[in-house]
């Protein structure tokens, strides 16, 4: 579609609607008096805030009864969503770290839509990692409410509305000054908060203008600043085959570690002595600073017609965030072994920095090369790895509002943002230098100094890597290397929505119309450091990215008032997207109201996910996760394709006829490295949802929503499992065979998988069905208002199919998918004080409903530990208005200081370093928290 005419025909949609509907019946006049509103879920203004599928709301009161400084944190204890990434499992990733996301039915954070107004917001998220509106950079201050929209509408909204949406409304008509201030701190006397946000407005005849800055810090938590993750854990079994909890250290010591066949020694030659305390440089809280600025303008300029334009500037700061020192295999890392066909050769133990005892260990049991052995150490002279990442948000927005009649409205906006991140990464080391500085002689002195003449010049020291601190600060200076990684995500959007009612009237009322016309653009760059783009820094090999893409979408919406209690509501958009092609979505929803106060309702739709910036074009980056290699135990006799595949390899066939079978040491198995990307071919995911509920006025005090709903995702866009490539490249027919499978795996001249590479593609279908009940109440005790609110979530299917082998999993009951989940918020105001007491219940779970979870001393699934029980958190706050300038806010979450449940390694949803699940369970314990409001 070319994209003048595309935004040639948004123009001449609006001027044609001014010809097509002059006049709807004069009569109906009195009617559209009526003050209407409009909805999450639709374009189309209503008289109240029902709808055909289920919208949870959160207001302003609500997020304040929280002490909640960031959205994220008042979304993701609601439940209808789950924290996506998190100040605590980022804590360990690099790109991603500091940021805070949310998702709707646990589906990821691709599949929720979130909105600001009703508009889509820029990705936070740098390109080569993913796609999420990072709610970092959308402050508190500036919220008037969040509506939840708990179901797809992608053709309402578009493309990612698969899961559901969530719309973010800005406070409008602000008058005078506010200030807001707060603090915060834990039971522990540690990870302070302060806030403090300014905001002044102005209304006028036909005009609201107003502006905001505020700036909020969160402190942080070190892992050792809480006793579950203050130290590497695992679950083990005793002499009797129980499990339990018990200390499982890093073999990466930094008094280094040299393990033979029969033996492990320090590096100085001595009996190995133990390993190292990742956890004591571990982040379990990412120390978070924001400030942003924001403005708004909104003017009538004729009776018939407005403007209004804003801008919004945010910067999210991660100071601080550590992990530990570099965990170094000078096997693999600098002599490459098992890593191209060719390694580099290793070390002498005769070399003058090996010391004399370890010199003869090794002679004594036939080695005189320390490539001939695992050799290992943790790089703590090169202090703590460090991520530093600031991520800058810049997003304006303007558009119009014309009336084109009393009955007609032509509504355009346009959205412009970006956002850009840089990265910088503390405690990197220099690889090539690293191996020049391991290559020493004596000079003339006496003295050890680097081989090449050439490196000496540029400040090459020794490199001695055998015994604890036994770098010097000479090596630290020429080998340590700062690294630095950039990226951009930037989103430009207009919109043109024409709306109305038709001169047909039904039984139930007029019909009403929208139709309109929508064009996103989409780019994103990343840019690593140049080592890592070399694969000379110790973090691993990573290409840049660089991507852009468009999507062109027209949209029509309709409900029909069929009777005075039955309506039926109707969408369609047809989205041309210049990656992925075309493609067309549909909601129907029907309302009907057999008598007053109930109200049953349904809805049916498709939705789709595109694929994004990271989906097409992410650069590929190196990993050595965990591959199956399909001819292990392959024998001579072996039957089927696979075997015979593996025997038509003349390495593998070697050690099959010289072994008996194909068999791999530990190193072999787990030196599998490889690169994972983008894929410009990969297409968009697909999902078929439907709901059906009831709304129930019981009493003038009492309402209850119950709501039904399944949702199926199919041609799920993941990165396909590298041993899913590897089984189906060996599964097809010998005829076929291609032993690179399409130059995506290469193996060694013995046989050892070097590299298995892989990509994002369309890969499973995904469903997931349940229940949402929500319950009002609202009665008058005494002199003051009570109420009770309460939000339920039940799951009563999540589970993933394979497309590959058709198998299911099933997640339901697990601990990121529980069965059910509960909030249950009581509060009384009286004249001036309000109180508020909010009870968050998590269900009992297990880790891993499939069997993935291990234990550490003979990796069998976990049985006792795999069970967790249910947690119920109370939070508690209260409120006291002086006066008109002052209202103070006081509260403490987590009352009780409920410690999380212990996930530590081998667990399925322990995040790493935290020993625990951040998404479902509170990490910082009891938490007090104390503000003034003060207006003007």
């Amino acid at each position: 579609m070319n994209n003048k005419l595309f935004r040639r025909s948004m123009t001449a949609l609006a001027v044609a609607s001014t010809l097509s509907f002059p006049a709807v019946a004069q009569d109906n006049a009195s009617e559209n008096n009526i003050e209407k509103i409009e909805v999450t879920g639709s374009r189309l203004s209503r008289t109240n805030m029902e709808t055909p599928v289920p919208v949870t709301v959160i207001g302003r009161d609500d997020i304040v009864q929280t002490g909640a400084i960031n959205v994220a944190q008042v979304l993701n204890m609601s439940p209808v969503a789950i924290a996506g990434s998190d100040q605590s499992n980022s804590a360990f990733s690099t790109t991603t770290v500091g940021l805070n996301t949310t998702e709707l039915r646990n589906m990821g954070a691709a599949r929720t839509l979130v909105l600001v107004n009703g508009q889509r917001f820029v990705s936070g998220v740098d390109p080569s990692t993913g796609y999420a509106v990072d709610l970092n950079a959308i402050p508190t201050a500036m919220i008037e409410r969040i509506e939840i929209l708990k179901s797809a509408s992608s053709a309402v909204y578009g493309s990612d509305a698969v899961a559901g949406v969530v719309n973010i409304i800005t406070r409008k008509d602000f008058e005078g000054v506010e200030v807001n201030a707060q603090a915060g701190i834990s039971g522990e006397h540690d990870r302070q908060t302060q806030n403090i946000n300014f905001t002044t407005g102005k209304n006028w005849d036909g005009g609201n203008a107003w502006f905001s800055f505020g700036i909020d810090n969160d402190e942080g938590l070190k892992s050792t600043d809480r006793e579950f993750s203050a130290v590497d854990r695992a679950i083990l079994l005793d002499e009797n085959g129980n499990e339990y909890v018990g200390e499982v250290l890093s073999s990466y010591p930094p008094q280094g570690r040299i393990t033979t066949e029969n033996n492990s020694y320090n590096g100085d030659g001595t009996e190995y002595s133990g390993g190292f305390n990742r956890a004591s440089a571990r982040q379990l809280v990412t120390p978070l600073e924001r400030r942003y600025v924001a403005a708004e303008i909104r003017q009538s300029l004729a009776s018939d017609f407005s403007v209004f334009g804003s801008v919004h500037w945010n910067s999210a700061e991660t100071q601080g965030s550590t992990t530990e020192p570099t965990p170094f295999n000078i096997g693999e890392d600098l002599w490459m072994n098992h890593r191209v066909e060719q390694p580099i050769d290793g070390m002498s133990v005769y070399s003058p920095l090996v010391p004399e005892l370890l010199r003869q260990n090794l002679l004594a049991e036939g080695i005189d090369n320390l490539n001939e052995t695992t050799f290992v150490r943790r790089m703590s002279e090169f202090g703590t790895r460090s991520t530093d990442v600031t991520r800058d948000t810049l997003r304006i927005a303007s558009g119009f509002t014309y009336d084109i009649n009393y009955n007609w409205t032509w509504d355009t906006y346009m959205t412009w943002g970006r956002t850009n991140q840089e990265q910088l990464n503390g405690g990197q080391i220099n690889t090539d230098r690293a191996r020049l500085a391991l290559d020493v002689v004596e000079d003339a002195n006496g003295n050890l100094v680097c081989a090449d003449p050439i490196a000496r010049m540029q400040g090459c020291a020794p490199l001695n890597l055998f015994g604890e601190n036994s770098v010097s600060a000479a090596a630290v200076d020429y080998i340590s290397t700062p690294a630095k990684a950039t990226g951009t995500a930037e989103q430009f959007v207009v919109q043109s929505v024409v709306s109305g009612d038709l001169p047909i009237e039904l039984a139930g009322g007029f019909v009403g119309l929208a139709g309109g016309l929508e064009y996103r653009e989409e780019k994103g760059t990343y840019s690593p450091g140049d080592l890592a783009q070399t694969g000379a820094s110790s973090t691993n090999r990573s290409e840049p990215t660089d991507g852009r893409f468009d999507t062109k979408d027209i949209f029509f919406e309709t409900r029909l008032p069929v009777l005075m209690d039955l309506s039926v509501d109707l969408a369609a958009r047809y989205s041309d997207h210049s990656a992925s092609g075309s493609a067309t979505t549909w909601n129907l929803g029907t309302e009907y109201e057999p008598f007053d106060g109930f109200k049953l309702r349904a809805s049916a739709a498709t939705a789709i996910r595109t694929p994004n910036i990271s989906d097409l074009y992410s650069g590929a980056g190196e990993t050595f996760a965990g591959v199956t290699d399909p001819c292990v135990d392959v024998t001579a006799a072996t039957t089927g394709n696979i075997a015979e595949n593996c025997r038509s390899i003349a390495s593998v066939n070697s050690r099959i006829q010289a072994d008996g079978s194909f068999t791999l040491s530990q190193a072999e198995a787990q030196g599998t490295g490889g690169m994972i990307g983008g894929n410009p071919n990969v297409q968009e995911e697909t999902a078929d949802t439907y709901s059906v509920g009831a709304i129930w006025q019981i009493t003038d005090d009492l309402s209850a929503t119950v709501d039904y709903y399944d949702i199926k995702v199919e041609d799920a866009i993941a990165i396909t499992g590298r041993s899913t490539v590897l089984q189906r490249c060996y599964s097809v027919n010998p005829e076929n065979f291609d032993a690179s499978c399409n130059g995506q795996v290469f193996r060694s001249s013995d046989g050892v998988l070097v590299d298995v590479d892989s990509s994002s593609s369309n890969e499973n279908t995904i469903s997931t069905s349940g229940v949402d009940f929500e319950l009002n109440y609202r009665t008058q005790v005494a002199d003051g208002q009570f109420a009770a609110d309460l939000i339920w979530n039940y799951i009563d299917e999540y589970s993933i199919e394979s497309i590959y082998d058709g198998s299911v999993e099933t997640y339901e009951g697990s601990i990121t998918t529980p069965n059910h989940r509960a909030n249950l918020n009581l509060s009384y105001a009286l004249n001036d004080l309000t109180f508020s007491w909010r009870m968050r219940y998590w269900d009992s779970a297990k880790d891993s409903t499939n069997g993935y979870n291990y234990n550490f001393t003979n990796l069998a699934p976990l049985e006792e530990f795999n069970n967790v029980g249910s947690v119920t958190y109370h939070d508690i706050s209260a409120g006291y208005v002086m006066n008109d300038n002052y209202e103070f806010t006081f509260g403490v979450r987590n009352a009780f200081d409920k410690k999380p449940p212990m996930l530590p390694q081998g667990t399925v949803s322990g995040g790493t370093g935290i020993n625990t699940a951040s998404e479902a369970y509170d990490v910082t314990g009891r938490y007090y928290f104390a503000g003034v409001t003060m207006r003007f």
